[in-house]
């Protein structure tokens, strides 16, 4: 079944009399439930632009966007953002945590806003706090927990509201090589455990590593995909092979992780 069908996508920025520039052309995509897939490209190449369309932070030039079978790119405002607060998830490089509140009060915001029980709460943040291996500080605030521990507490909050995609924008990114590993062994072992859905923007191939499929961008279009196979490592070094084709920088590649 796929939850994700992006068809014939293109986003122009400028005007008429200014320049302009076309960040993503005539671009295709289908994501199958319970896929983990990463999007990589070099800066400039059309992958943060396709995310945030993806995810309906931007608004398409044209094309058509499916998930979970709703037509998204025909929908008003308030439609949108409905749909989006009940079926997609968010993780972000800079966490996106609220200073003002505990571990638990920030994963359980999305159940607050959807108006959930209280019980079903407690029952959802127990579950999902041990799974993230964040039990232990879901009374702490953000300013007492450490980066992968905040980050491990984005992923718990994309997931508490079971949406059927989560969109994950450079997770790793502000992370050390022992956060990321705990951070992206958090997502894989999700993904496979309840099968959730994952879209995943990222620079860095040992994240990438962890997805099933790699989708490439290059000046807004397809260059490449690969998938993965049973062995991670010999993936990590296909996807810098891909890598060097495109002219990405691979002299901060810490193959030291595996």
């Amino acid at each position: 079944m796929s939850i994700l069908v992006a068809e014939n996508l293109s986003k122009v920025y400028g005007s008429r009399l200014g320049k302009r520039y076309e960040a993503l052309r005539q671009f295709n995509l289908t994501v199958e439930k319970g896929e983990f897939i990463a999007v990589m490209g070099p800066s400039g190449s059309g992958k943060t632009t396709l995310l945030n369309l993806l995810s309906s932070i931007d608004t398409a030039t044209s094309g058509k966007i499916t998930i979970n079978g709703s037509a998204i790119t025909s929908f008003s405002k308030n439609k949108l953002a409905k749909f989006r607060r009940k079926n997609m998830g968010f993780i972000f490089q800079d966490y996106n945590l609220l200073d003002t509140l505990t571990i638990g009060e920030n994963i359980l915001l999305p159940l607050t806003l959807n108006k959930v029980k209280v019980s079903e709460m407690k029952n959802k943040l127990s579950t999902i706090s041990k799974q993230l291996g964040i039990g232990s500080i879901i009374d702490k605030r953000t300013f007492e927990v450490s980066g992968g521990q905040m980050q491990r507490t984005a992923i718990a909050r994309a997931l508490i509201h079971d949406p059927a995609i989560i969109f994950a924008d450079e997770p790793t990114g502000n992370l050390d090589s022992k956060a990321s590993l705990q951070v992206m062994e958090s997502l894989s072992t999700l993904q496979k455990v309840s099968k959730t859905t994952t879209v995943m923007v990222t620079h860095d191939p040992f994240a990438a590593s962890f997805s099933g499929r790699v989708v490439f961008i290059k000046d807004g279009k397809l260059f490449n995909e690969i998938h993965r196979g049973d062995n991670r490592q010999t993936f990590f070094q296909d996807i810098l092979n891909v890598q060097s084709l495109l002219g990405g920088n691979t002299d901060d590649l810490q193959t030291i992780r595996f």
